[in-house]
């Protein structure tokens, strides 16, 4: 996959694309099944694919308050590898962007830039200065122009409309079952292990510590059973996410027990992922309550493992 990341549009295409349209956070599985689409039209006609994105939503633009992500951009380019497209595409969104009427948008990046001769979007795409365009008006742009276009329909799992909107509601519940339903892969974060208070070691069960990304998604606070891959093995884990209120901690982070796990990470980057939510976090009165109910949880996560 070839990968145009630019602060302008200062390139341009020469062969004719099919371009799949979305900013595209989380990748989830409506995401998955447009750009899929995108490919596989790009077989049949013999043409290059390439996805189109924004490496921030839109919205977060007009906002005083930017939109969480549910993958920072290395997440965002790892995810777009496994779905194979030619080209993946990828610009701030900026003013130059935002002042473009919907047909300037079309003609001036769609055409002129991509060379697109299929275009695939999603059923709630929208385009152009206020986001005025929308796939109907996309409908009669490409026929104006002689360009095909393949609108993909609402992906529904178990009754719920998958969108990064609503994985992000899900994860603010500590609901990461059904995230990761939607997700089509668990929800997890990607760090450095950095240094902590080293507080477990003394009670008996050794942490990993990792700070969350800038701007990412925020998860329940409480406790998770999760999956921790360091290099080819996954471990079970327990993860506190929160701020260790028991002991005055200040810093919002991700505390994580490897069950019979024995090394040092301290600087190295590990995946963990979430695998079901267990309690709330929770200010307990003395270390020893919160030692009682850390091997209560550990008891926990390891019943749910074997069922």
């Amino acid at each position: 996959m070839k990968m145009i990341t630019k602060k302008s549009f200062a390139f341009s295409c020469d062969d004719p694309l099919v371009v799949a349209l979305g900013c595209f956070d989380g990748v989830h599985k409506g995401h998955s099944r447009l750009i899929s689409e995108a490919v596989a039209i790009a077989r049949q006609k013999e043409i290059s694919s390439a996805v189109f994105s924004f490496t921030e939503p839109p919205k977060s633009y007009f906002s005083p308050e930017p939109t969480p992500l549910l993958t920072p951009f290395y997440e965002k380019k790892r995810l777009m590898r496994t779905l194979s497209p030619d080209l993946f595409v990828c610009v701030p969104f900026n003013k130059n962007i935002a002042m473009l009427s919907a047909e300037d948008f079309f003609c001036d990046i769609l055409l002129k830039k991509l060379n697109a001769a299929h275009i695939v979007c999603g059923f709630d795409y929208h385009f152009g200065r206020g986001g005025k365009g929308d796939a109907a008006l996309l409908d009669e742009l490409c026929k104006k122009h002689g360009i095909s276009l393949s609108v993909i329909a609402p992906v529904v799992i178990d009754g719920i409309t998958v969108s990064s909107s609503e994985i992000r509601r899900l994860l603010g519940e500590g609901d990461v079952k059904t995230a990761a339903a939607l997700l089509g892969r668990r929800y997890s974060i990607y760090a450095p292990v950095v240094s902590g208070q080293h507080l477990g070691r003394t009670l008996g069960f050794p942490t990993i510590n990792q700070l969350f990304e800038k701007n990412s998604t925020p998860l329940r606070r409480g406790v998770y059973l999760t999956r921790v891959r360091i290099g080819y093995t996954a471990y079970h884990a327990i993860t506190n996410v929160g701020v260790r209120p028991t002991v005055d901690g200040a810093t919002f982070c991700a505390e994580t027990n490897i069950f019979g796990f024995e090394g040092d990470l301290y600087t190295k980057s590990v995946r963990v992922e979430f695998v079901d939510f267990i309690r709330p976090e929770k200010k307990f009165n003395s270390v020893g309550e919160l030692t009682a109910q850390v091997l209560d949880d550990i008891k926990n996560a390891k019943d749910r493992i074997k069922h």
